[in-house]
């Protein structure tokens, strides 16, 4: 017995050393969610209309209003769980001008300021946030008659309740963006004069926005995870497919300076600079969604007069949903849309704009070659405004060659539908080059390149200058 039981316990030591000899799949880690408690402060650009006029005859040319609004935000969330309970408020400038006309107008109205505050409330997914907002407003205004028996201008500031929704995400541990839409429902104005002329100036507002939080969303030892688009090529090269890439996993700030030659009808030059950051927003392990805003600063010729006039003009904001994993092709499909954010009708359309948008791209050995397609209907806006059809189609080929050195060519091919056939298309050809390198630690990718309009309606550039330098934020 004795023996036997020594042989028991030498048999079951062995079974456990050889136990814990064998291989064991440790559980994955899960990744904790995002946490969105905590104060914040951030800024916002974007555009607001409004449909209100002053109800004067034949000045229906004054009749919308709409402005380029910027400023800041701040705020205090508390999360439960998925649930979000918060309070915010915003002090946005608002600029709007109008060209200078021949005869003098009988009244124009503008609007300085807006304030707004609120409370959120939202559903939370991991580092995602869909809310709705309520509460109140202040917008100061201005306006001025000049009509006969009529000569007043005045100011005021008025009150009313405001309702909105968005969407934010946060892409940094400490950073995260938004997009939101709020209207403000404001009392009427009317003038101390006879006739008494009555201004209804109920608003409307579309936002892009970022926040820094004071508390990080993410423990310090969570890094966010990237999956890319492609292979494991050279360093250099890996990023330059990426920068070329509208649609890559990866934040970048692209400026693009085009400077157009031969505009109007005194052939003065058109300088439009893109500011277009793009931010990847993760769904799930499959899909990513990617954003992508326009913000144009133009030096715009007058078709009245030999001069320039210049500001910000209309937004645009762009989303792509496209796999993690796709194919030999890469692809992303999904909404566009254009905000009256011009700070002078001549800088814009006047209108709300939307429609859908693609990518399509491969990257073959050392190319990069794909095409961009958008195209955008008038939806909203300035009613006294004209419609608006826009199609455009940017067409790239990029070639990537050794120490960060590529070759570029991305004209983009536009069509206005309203327009008369002969007068419709502008379809440039031409190229450039480029290089990445880097400005300290910062990756920087850099080109520049010419295009000749082959087709153009009358008083169209027939030359385009484009220069572009993109800060580059890959994942280390």
């Amino acid at each position: 017995m004795f023996f036997g039981s020594v042989a028991l316990i030498a048999i079951g030591v062995s079974l456990a050393a050889n136990a814990a000899d064998m291989a064991v799949k440790a559980p994955p880690i899960p990744e904790l969610p995002y946490n969105w408690s905590g104060t914040y402060v951030g800024a916002n650009v974007g555009g607001a209309w409004t449909s209100g006029n002053l109800n004067i005859p034949s000045n229906n040319f004054y009749g919308g209003l709409t402005e380029f609004i910027a400023g800041i935000q701040a705020g205090y969330n508390f999360q439960a769980g998925h649930f979000l309970f918060g309070v915010e408020g915003d002090f946005d400038g608002a600029t709007f001008g109008h060209p200078a006309l021949p005869t003098p107008t009988l009244g124009s109205v503008s609007q300085n300021w807006i304030g707004t505050i609120a409370g959120r409330a939202g559903i939370v997914e991991d580092r995602w946030l869909v809310f709705a907002k309520a509460g109140g407003g202040w917008v100061h205004s201005n306006a001025v008659l000049n009509f006969p028996g009529v000569s007043w201008t005045g100011s005021t500031t008025s009150s009313g309740w405001l309702a909105g929704a968005g969407v934010e995400y946060g892409f940094k541990s400490h950073w995260t963006i938004k997009l939101e839409y709020d209207y403000l429902a404001l009392s009427n104005w009317t003038s101390p004069t006879l006739p008494p002329i009555r201004l209804n100036r109920d608003l409307q507002m579309v936002k892009f926005g970022a926040n820094y939080k004071f508390d990080s969303g993410l423990p310090d030892t969570v890094a966010p995870t990237r999956t890319g688009h492609s292979g494991e090529p050279s360093e250099d090269e890996s990023l330059a497919q990426k920068s070329q890439n509208p649609i890559a996993d990866m934040v970048s700030v692209p400026f693009q300076s085009n400077t157009n030659f031969n505009a109007g009808p005194f052939n003065r030059t058109q300088e439009v600079l893109n500011i277009q950051p793009v931010v990847p927003l993760r769904v799930n392990a499959d899909w990513n969604v990617i954003s992508r805003t326009i913000m144009p600063v133009i030096s715009q010729p007058n078709p009245i007069f030999d001069s320039n006039t210049n500001g910000i003009g209309d937004i645009t904001q762009e989303f792509f949903l496209t796999p993690t994993h796709p194919g030999a092709l890469i692809w992303g499909v999904g909404p566009v849309f254009t905000v009256p954010s011009a700070t002078d009708p001549i800088l814009g359309t006047g209108r709300v704009l939307a429609g859908p948008t693609a990518v399509f791209l491969t990257t073959p050995g050392h190319w990069v070659i794909g095409v961009l397609l958008n195209n955008q209907w008038s939806v909203g806006g300035n009613p006294l405004r004209p419609n608006v059809n826009e199609f455009l189609a940017q067409p790239f080929i990029n070639y990537n060659m050794a120490h960060g050195w590529y070759l570029t060519s991305s004209p983009v091919i536009t069509a206005d539908w309203l327009a008369a056939p002969d007068q419709r298309w502008i379809v440039p050809i031409g190229g450039g080059f480029g290089r990445i390198f880097k400005i300290g630690d910062q990756p920087v990718s850099a080109n520049i390149a010419g295009y000749y309009n082959v087709v153009r309606p009358t008083n169209s550039p027939s030359w385009q200058l484009r220069a572009q330098l993109s800060l580059l934020f890959p994942e280390r």
